[in-house]
């Protein structure tokens, strides 16, 4: 057998050609790092491979090409798209991933079922060959998965100025009669305290943020705080 070159290595490069996506549709940037695009992608490659009754080495055969024993190229890459591991295709992969399974590129972030952690197509690599030799069990990459999203969620909180650091500010006052408003400020009683609050974001839950209030305010206001307040338990 010869060395065969795929979509994305050809020696005469193609444009992509997927099915036509809506006007507005951009694919989304690598460097987001969002996990659920990730599933989305993975969810989709879960539900278009088997009907085309490709596996994951068929689509990587299918973008790299192969080696001269037959073998994929770049099949970790492949595993990676359906396992929702980062970094996600780029617009230029995943023009081709649409063209090849005959769906347009918006498709492949509009699953029709679940995303699946350990699919059938790859599920043995994962829980058995790993286990024959020693290596991670299925459900300790998914604890290392768990633990990457939250650091890769931390380091994004950081990049927008939320990380670590602890912010404490005064609230601004605006001169008007007391009890009115005057913007987003309102005026206090004589004597009532300039009120404070803290916004300090927390390493174990990535997205959250810690806020402390010391403050008297109007009834009104304390009512409208209170309400903001009100909450419901996350979904499983």
């Amino acid at each position: 057998m010869k060395e065969v070159d795929g979509l994305l290595n050809s020696k005469r490069p193609k444009t992509p050609e997927p099915k036509p996506s809506p006007k507005d549709f951009v694919w989304p940037s690598q460097a987001d790092h969002d996990d659920k695009v990730a599933q989305k992608i993975a969810a989709s490659l879960q539900e278009l491979l088997p009907k085309k009754k490709w596996t994951h080495s068929d689509l990587a055969r299918a973008l790299w090409g192969s080696y001269e024993n037959g073998q994929a190229r770049n099949i970790g890459a492949s595993r990676r798209y359906i396992t929702a591991e980062h970094p996600i295709p780029n617009e230029k992969t995943a023009a081709f991933i649409a063209q090849v399974l005959d769906v347009s590129m918006a498709r492949l972030l509009e699953p029709e079922g679940k995303f699946e952690p350990w699919p059938e197509m790859i599920r043995e690599r994962a829980d058995s060959k790993k286990a024959k030799r020693g290596g991670k069990s299925g459900r300790d990459l998914l604890k290392q998965r768990a633990y990457n999203a939250a650091y890769r969620a931390k380091k994004k909180a950081e990049r927008l100025g939320q990380g670590k650091r602890k912010y404490t500010k005064r609230a601004h006052l605006n001169g008007a009669a007391v009890g009115e408003t005057n913007g987003n400020a309102w005026v206090l009683a004589e004597g009532v305290p300039v009120p404070e609050y803290t916004f300090e974001s927390q390493e174990d839950h990535p997205g959250h943020l810690k806020i402390t209030i010391n403050a008297v305010v109007p009834h009104p206001r304390a009512m409208a705080i209170l309400h903001m307040l009100e909450h419901q338990a996350a979904e499983e």
